[in-house]
């Protein structure tokens, strides 16, 4: 609640005001008295009020004195001054030096002081939410350390700290929601917004957190949040637990990731762990396999629900995977908002399928001229699919049912190269993308790439590029 130190040389008066109105049915309490200036000017360096009801004429420090000084000290207490009748250039000289209002004591009732107190509150309100906005910097810190990324630097870290002097003392309930593509509203959570001093929406990742700030804990939605899966919550949290809580919070989601509120242990015996089926994906995506990349991907993300992969980790994952694939693809990486706008496990696994697909078809069209010539068309293809393999031209012409000789001259018309001509191409392709986009040595990559020695491989492809692998890789930086 917002804080008031009442200040007025006679008791009787002190406790009429008090008595005045129902301070905490009103959003106030009362959190100390004074009897004069000194007095006040202590409890207000000590309690930091959002208000003051001062009286202006008082023995000692007067109540435009006290003002002044409180001013000196930098506390920006809301000041209402109380004066009688013969006052009046006391009172215009309190609005001089920033009091709010000033009120008669004479007419002093709950309606008139309310009146005040509730653009005073107005006031606190929007100050409390510009403050707010400075706390984005660490709130996007704390995400980043979440997520296992780095944070961009804060320009303005005095400013975040002053603000976030302002909410130390203030309950916050978080409140995470998977939103998918657009940032979920706070009524979609079930947040009443009425009961909070402000409610702060953050949208990273595909999920909304609600920063929701009080004066004190709001125990009923605990109970609330049992009976609904659909969100993650931290109640009663503070700003100094909330890293701790809002990982809770998030982790939450992770039944309604999995579709589950509690996820079932699936069998473990049959799965290998994540890193081999990551390095059988590479090699399935190498051989251009559509069929096993998406039976080993499959794998891939049952193994990360049994390891109990958070929704943001799977997210990541799915990230670097493609990532890397596109890579290996030799095209360039890009933003792909799909996998934060997911909101289940099964339909990131679907689309980074798609994407493998997609990927495996482009390369097998890139750097290649199909021809209008179907048996030649089913030969280049099976080269692209199968160039890691000890291919042969007679092998070439089985599988299309000619002789080798016919074979190699339609093949010679249509792409005015030969067979194996065309297969090194297709070869020394494949070697480039991986010494751009991986760290296999040459000989491991003269191997994935269906050469019989790195010797020769080095050969053919100083012949065609016009360098050696290692001099292509440093001159590209890798």
């Amino acid at each position: 609640m917002w804080t008031i130190l009442l200040v007025e040389d006679e008791a009787f008066v002190r406790e009429a005001i008090r008595e005045t109105v129902d301070w905490e049915r009103h959003g106030f309490c009362v959190v100390g008295e004074a009897g004069n200036g000194k007095e006040a000017l202590a409890a207000i360096m000590s309690l930091k009020p959002d208000v003051v009801i001062a009286d202006i004429v008082m023995p000692g420090m007067d109540g435009i004195e006290l003002l002044k000084e409180t001013r000196k000290a930098g506390i920006r207490s809301r000041f209402i001054m109380l004066t009688a009748m013969g006052h009046f250039d006391y009172a215009r000289d309190a609005l001089q030096y920033g009091a709010f209002n000033y009120l008669l004591k004479l007419s002093l009732n709950d309606e008139v002081l309310l009146e005040s107190l509730g653009r005073i509150k107005g006031s606190l309100l929007e100050e409390l939410s510009m403050a707010g906005e400075a706390l984005y910097p660490y709130y996007h810190r704390i995400w980043s350390g979440i997520r296992g990324t780095v944070a961009s630097a804060d320009k303005d870290q005095a400013g975040t700290i002053a603000a976030a002097e302002k909410f130390r003392s203030l309950s916050l309930d978080i409140v995470t929601v998977l939103s998918g593509a657009t940032p979920s509203a706070a009524e979609q959570a079930g947040i009443q917004t009425e009961e909070y001093q402000l409610v702060q929406a953050f949208y990273e990742g595909g999920q909304t957190t609600f920063f929701c700030w009080s004066f004190q804990k709001t125990a009923e939605y605990v109970s609330w949040n049992k009976s609904n899966c659909s969100i993650g919550l931290a109640a009663g949290s503070s700003l100094t637990q909330l890293s701790q809580d809002w990982r809770s919070a998030l982790n939450q989601l992770n039944g309604e990731w999995y579709g589950c509120k509690a996820i079932p242990v699936k069998e473990r015996h049959e799965l290998p762990p994540i890193a081999e089926l990551e390095a059988e994906l590479i090699r399935c995506f190498e051989e251009r396999d559509e069929l096993k990349c998406a039976e080993v991907t499959a794998l891939i993300w049952d193994s990360m629900e049994i390891s109990a992969f958070s929704h943001m980790e799977v997210k990541m994952f799915a990230a670097h995977l493609l990532h890397m694939l596109v890579m290996l693809a030799g095209r360039k990486s890009e933003d792909r908002q799909e996998i934060n706008s997911a909101t289940n496990h099964e339909s990131l696994l679907v689309y980074v399928q798609h994407a493998i697909l997609e990927l495996i078809r482009q390369m097998r069209e890139e750097n290649v001229s199909f021809t209008d010539h179907p048996e030649v068309n089913r030969v280049i293809q099976y080269m692209l699919e199968h160039y890691k393999e000890n291919i042969k031209v007679a092998d070439l012409a089985k599988l299309v049912s000619i002789n080798v000789d016919y074979l190699s001259t339609v093949f010679g018309k249509k792409t005015r190269l030969t067979p194996i001509a065309y297969l090194q191409n297709i070869r020394i392709e494949q070697a480039k993308r991986l010494l751009l986009h991986s760290k296999l040595n040459v000989e491991e990559i003269a191997f994935q790439t269906g050469f019989a020695d790195d010797a020769y491989f080095i050969k053919v492809f100083k012949r065609m590029v016009g360098q050696t692998p290692s001099s292509f890789r440093r001159e590209n930086n890798i």
